[in-house]
Formats: C-alpha cells, structure tokens, sequence
C-alpha cells in the first residue's frame, strides 16, 4: 500500500484507491501515518480529530473508527505485516501504534530526499542537490492534507509539514542560484516570496536572483518590501545578512556574481520595472540650491549611484475596517486614496513621490536638485498630509475613506545614495542609513503623529518640535502651537520660503501633534 499525506489524503492498494470513509477514520489514519512507528496516546487522537469540545461518546467513536482502519488494512495488505508497504494497527497501553514500512508513506520519502538534497548543498554538489530537490518537492501535490485542513482539523504538525517544504524550496533555490540558473527560477522565486514574504533567506535568494538578471532597482525594492513587512508586523529590522547583502547590491559586490562566470553581468539586458516618473528639474523662484546641479553623464544608460542630501518622508498607511462591510476592492479604493493625497500634498510642498506602492508611501525633498529648506518643506508637508487625513483641512469637507485609515509619518535628513539611470527619467531608489533611520521611526510614530530627527529639526527650525525622551531615541515631535511661535524670527533662516497667511492663522491655531 502506498500512503500519501502531501496533498489530500489518499491510499492506494496495487495501484488503485481505497476508500477510508468519514472525516473520524481519515484523522485518526493520517496523525497515525504522521507519527509513524511511534504510540499516540489516546487522548492526543481525540484532541486530533474533535479539536473542540469532545462529545461524550468520542472514546467509543474512536474505537469504532480504529476497529475499521483495521479491517481496511488487512484486507488490502493481508496479514504479514513484514512485507513492505505493510500496514499493522496495534493497541498499546495507552494508545495506538501503526507499525508501517517508512518508505510507504510520501512524506518520510520527502524527508529523506529532503536531507539528501541539502548534504548535497553543504557538499557543493550544486546539480545533484537540485536534481534531488526536485524529485523530492515533486511528491507535494498541495497543501498537505487539504482535505482534513478543509473540515477544520489544524494540527501543529501540519504547520512542521509546511516549514519542511519551504526549507526544502530555499535549498533547491540555492543549488539553482549557484549553478547559475537565475533566469529560469527567478519566476517560482517571486511566486513562492509573495506567498512567504518574511522569510529572510528566500528574499535574500529573490534579490540575489533579481541582482542576477540585471535587475538591481527590482532587487532593491525586494529588500524594502520585508522590510515593511517585518516592521509591520513585527516591528522588527531585517538581520546583518540581508542588509550586508543589500549594501552588496547596490556596491555591485564582484562576489555577487555566479563563481563560474566572474565577468559583470550588463545590467542593461533586461527593461527595469514600471515606476513612478521623475519630473524635470526645475528651479523654484526664492530659493537658493545648495551647490550646483551635479553633472550626470549622459549617453549611456548603466546603472549610476550618487550620494545626495535628501530629506526622505514617509508615510505608513494602516487600515482598519469600520464596522460597515467593506470589502477587498474597499481597501484598495482606500490605499489608491492614500496615495492620491500623498502624491498631492508632495508635489504641493515641491517634493518628488518615488514609492507608491503602498501601505508605506515615500517621497524624496532634495531631489533632482538639493535645496536648503528641504527638511522644511519636508515637515510641513508631514503636517499636510496628517491634516489631509484627519480631513483638517480648510474649507475640506469631511468624507471618510472607505476602511478607516491611521497615518503615521516620519521625516529624516541625512546623506543617501541614490540609483538610477542617467538617460531615464524614473525617479530614483534610495538607500543608506537615511532609509535605515526613518523605518525606524516610522515604526515608532504614534496613530496620526509625526516623527523627525534631530538633523530634520534644526534643518527646519522655522517648525518648532518638542523632544519626544530624554535622549529623543523615538525621534522629535514637530507641534504648532501659538507659544512655540514666539521669537520664530529669531531663528537662523534656512531657505528664503515664506509662510503663507492662512498657512500662518492655522499653524498658530492648530494644537500640537
């Protein structure tokens, strides 16, 4: 008889199915097959299959159920036990034991494969492991055991079952990357990465995989993306590994490439993503650049890294429903309406939004051109925006998004290395400790608040900011309260932008963050 647990549960006897009957034999004969050769307790099989409460008949039920398991068995497999794919069911003191050739069930198969595969990965035997892998990711036909998943059996093993497959993908990863198969498993890697998106090493194999294929703005914005999501949901940073691997990228790191093909990869053979438009470079009357536009080189289209003071704003769109119903096509009418007021509300304040896919949207203040009242512009435009969506507007109706948003936002002035191309007009990925310290902050900042450093805050000292701590290790609040007004003028001007008269009533009006 063969057993099959990586999928829907299944037997088969010579090849043909065997019909197990209800959902109580199918629990009891698949935790059995789990722990194969080992004794499951009885009362571990009653919380297996009645997860819930336990009908007063359950040890009777049980009973039953074991007695047919039985009579299925020896009538498929007969009454010797030792010949393989033998199955035997036996009573124990406190419990039951299937006494099974282990080579009948898939998923001791797998395992098997599974380790073989990866002594293959530690031996450097690259084609060989992904051979192995393949044979042995191969026995997965689905979840494993969907249809038990189906009627409400989740079991802890179950979850050690996923994590083993997973496991086993990122070593069939690795080999393929090291044999230099980039191009034809780039595909399964974004799939599985989108399906598992904090899971470091296999977002590491993804940028590496996209760093690969001459990608590298796509591998960057792949370290951003578990990023948010460790900090979402988390609120944890990613480890020394994936960001030493990020500085490698952007470095473009020789020890990057595949061992066999030492020669830089042109990373011009493959079209970069869609994204958000640099807009020209335009000088704003009344304000002063900080030095002269730097000169970009022109007449090639490679990859180029500057390093610029920028102030960066971000800006954490969380969304909770409201109690009415919404829907999925709701939530995102809401984050395309985030983005909307963002994307205003930067280009208001003379800023450029070059991250908009949500739920943390980025806009950069210093770019194309540096100028000296950019973390001012910076903050007001962090005020905007939060009034925006607290519809505090002036004259602003109020009118709900569809789910219920909170907006946490935070601004940080400092040197970043920028990336793009010169002959592009794409707006460009940035990052360095800049980035590192604004995430950082952003986690930090308070439903509707705004977080600053201390650089954006003596940058910008025509907005006052109160210190959040002692040490201000969360950052600086930036308030607008009337008494914080008082002896502005006295203050070192960092830019010839004036206050505008109703901007002016309203910042005195307004209660602090």
């Amino acid at each position: 008889m063969d057993f099959h647990l990586l999928g829907p549960l299944e037997v088969f006897a010579d090849g043909e199915p065997v019909s197990l009957g209800g959902v109580i034999r199918r629990g009891a004969l698949a935790h059995l097959l789990i722990h194969a050769n080992s004794v499951v307790a009885t009362s571990k099989l009653l919380a297996t299959v009645w997860p819930g409460d336990t009908p007063l008949t359950a040890r009777k039920m049980l009973q039953n159920a074991v007695r047919d398991l039985r009579r299925v068995l020896s009538s498929e497999t007969g009454t010797d036990s030792g010949a393989s794919g033998r199955a035997v069911l036996l009573t124990e003191a406190h419990g039951y034991r299937l006494r099974i050739d282990p080579d009948a069930i898939d998923l001791f198969r797998f395992r098997q494969a599974a380790e073989r595969g990866r002594a293959d990965v530690a031996a450097g035997s690259y084609e060989s492991a992904a051979r192995v892998l393949r044979e042995a990711l191969g026995l997965w036909r689905g979840t494993a055991l969907a249809d038990l998943v189906e009627e409400g059996l989740a079991w802890p093993e179950l979850t050690v079952l996923e994590n083993g497959r997973l496991n086993a993908l990122e070593d069939l990863f690795e080999a393929e990357l090291a044999c230099g198969r980039h191009h034809a498993v780039l595909g399964e890697l974004q799939s599985v990465a989108a399906a598992e998106p904090t899971r470091e090493r296999l977002s590491c194999q993804l940028m590496l995989a996209l760093y690969r294929c001459g990608r590298q703005t796509d591998a960057l914005a792949a370290y951003r993306h578990i990023r948010v999501e460790l900090a979402e949901r988390y609120g944890l940073e990613p480890t020394r590994k994936i960001q030493k691997l990020q500085r490698a990228i952007l470095d473009h790191d020789p020890e990057l490439e595949v061992p066999s093909r030492p020669a830089l990869i042109d990373v011009t053979a493959l079209p970069g993503p869609d994204s958000v438009r640099r807009p020209p470079a335009q000088a704003r009357p009344g304000l002063t650049a900080v030095h002269p536009p730097h000169p970009r080189p022109r007449g090639r289209n490679d990859l180029t890294v500057e390093r610029q003071r920028v102030s960066l704003l971000l800006a954490w769109a969380r969304y909770a429903p409201d109690g009415r119903g919404h829907g999925a096509a709701d939530l995102q009418a809401a984050q395309r309406e985030c983005e909307t007021v963002v994307r205003e509300v930067s280009e208001q304040f003379g800023g450029t939004m070059n991250h908009a896919g949500g739920p943390v949207f980025s806009t950069l203040f210093g770019y194309p051109e540096p100028y000296e009242d950019d973390a001012a512009r910076a903050v007001r435009a962090a005020h905007a925006m939060r009034d925006r969506f607290n519809h505090r507007g002036p004259g602003r109706p109020a009118r709900p998004l569809a789910h219920r948003t909170c907006l946490h936002i935070a601004v940080v002035t400092g040197d970043a290395y920028l990336s793009f191309r010169p002959d592009d007009d794409i707006v460009p990925e940035v990052v360095g400790e800049v980035v590192d310290r604004c995430f950082r902050l952003l986690v930090l900042a308070p439903r509707g608040q705004v977080r600053v450093c201390d650089l954006t805050r003596r940058a910008s000292e025509r907005t006052p900011a109160r210190r959040v701590g002692p040490e201000s290790p969360e950052g600086w609040e930036p308030s607008r309260g009337r008494s914080n007004l008082r002896g502005m003028e006295e203050h070192r001007r960092t830019g010839t932008l004036d206050w505008a008269p109703t901007e002016r009533d309203e910042l005195t009006a307004s209660a602090a963050l």
